[in-house]
C-alpha cells in the first residue's frame, strides 16, 4: 500500500494520509446527501463511485484509519478527465487541509494522466461547494440546465492548462 502525506506546514488532522481507494471505504463516509448530487439512495451512489474509480485514479483520505474523503478522476478521453470528491463531515473542520489535498490530487492527476483539461460539475445551489471549487482553481464555464437527477442546474467548472 502506498500512502502519501502532505507537507507538514499544512494544518491537517493528526494521522491523516492518502491511500488507494477500496470499495468498502465509501460505507464509512458520513456525508450530506446534497454533496452527492441529490441522490438519496446510497447503494446507487456506492455503485457510481465504484464505477468511477475504475475509470481513473481514486484515493481515500484516512484519518486515524477511518475514511473521511474520497477523490477520483475519470478519463473522458485522452487529455480530459472529470474529477470528483466525496467529503466526510469531519473533514470539513480542516479547510486548509482539504484545499491542499485537492490541489495535490489535481496536480498529480494532471501529470499522471497527461491532462490538459480537468472538469467538475457542481450544483448551482450548493454555494459552499461552488466557492470551494473556485478556491482550488476551477473556473465556471457555464450552466448545465436540468442536469441533475432531480432536474437541478449544475455549473460546469474547469482547470485548463495551456500548451
Amino acid at each position: 500500500m502506498i500512502a502519501i502525506e502532505l507537507n507538514e506546514r499544512v494544518q491537517r488532522p493528526t494521522g491523516a494520509i492518502f491511500v488507494p481507494y477500496a470499495p468498502d471505504h465509501f460505507s464509512y463516509i458520513n456525508t450530506n446527501n446534497q454533496d452527492i448530487v441529490g441522490i438519496s439512495n446510497l447503494v446507487s451512489v456506492q455503485q457510481m463511485i465504484d464505477a468511477q474509480s475504475e475509470l481513473g485514479p481514486a484515493v481515500t483520505v484516512l484519518m486515524h484509519g477511518r475514511p473521511v474523503g474520497i477523490f477520483g478522476a475519470g478519463a473522458i478521453w485522452p487529455g480530459v478527465a472529470e474529477l470528483w470528491f466525496i467529503p466526510d463531515e469531519e473533514l470539513r473542520r480542516y479547510p486548509l487541509f482539504m484545499c491542499h489535498g485537492a490541489k495535490a490530487f489535481i496536480a498529480i492527476t494532471a501529470i499522471s494522466m497527461c491532462l490538459h483539461r480537468q472538469q467538475i460539475t457542481v450544483r448551482c445551489d450548493h454555494n459552499r461547494a461552488v466557492k470551494w471549487a473556485a478556491t482550488i482553481g476551477f473556473q465556471t464555464e457555464g450552466t448545465l440546465q436540468a442536469y441533475g437527477p432531480d432536474r437541478s442546474d449544475f455549473y460546469i467548472m474547469s482547470i485548463v492548462r495551456q500548451a
